[in-house]
């Protein structure tokens, strides 16, 4: 990677639970369901907590990723990079370009998973994020981008009720 600044704190939030998608309809059109909408609401309130100040929140355009985000009623970036079907590689390249201490990025399955995978150097293939989970690394050694899990915050851990 190239030694440019990377995020002290990166965090990874899976989009909700989203409808299928119906014959004929675009897969970036997918919305959330009523579940969802609910699952969102309720991280949002668990990241309102914990979020460092001057987090950046930066989602795919994918309507279910936008609706998710949506919940945090905070200021987005919205880039095409998050797409459901982007290579990891070109999510890397975005964020060692980024210059935010701390970004929030919603987005998707498969990459999400093999993002978390590469910076923390469990190997090859993904790590598998639930629907609506919050995945947050913490910068640990920024001369070879090393990365540690501080937390993994699923929506069982939460009160849905």
């Amino acid at each position: 990677m190239p030694d440019t600044h990377l995020a002290k704190n990166l965090i990874l939030w899976r989009h909700a639970d989203a409808e299928m998608c119906a014959i004929g309809q675009s897969d970036m059109s997918r919305a959330l369901t009523a579940k969802g909408l609910k699952q969102s609401r309720v991280m949002a309130v668990w990241l309102k907590k914990h979020l460092p100040k001057n987090t950046v929140l930066v989602v795919s355009p994918a309507l279910r990723a936008l609706q998710t985000a949506e919940a945090l009623n905070h200021q987005v970036i919205i880039e095409d990079v998050l797409q459901p079907e982007t290579d990891v590689a070109e999510v890397l390249r975005y964020l060692h370009q980024h210059t935010a201490e701390s970004i929030l990025l919603v987005g998707h399955q498969p990459w999400l998973g093999e993002l978390i995978a590469v910076l923390l150097d469990a190997g090859d293939g993904a790590i598998s994020v639930k629907k609506g989970a919050v995945w947050w690394l913490r910068l640990k050694q920024p001369e070879d981008a090393t990365y540690q899990l501080l937390t993994v915050q699923a929506l069982q851990l939460l009160d849905t009720d």
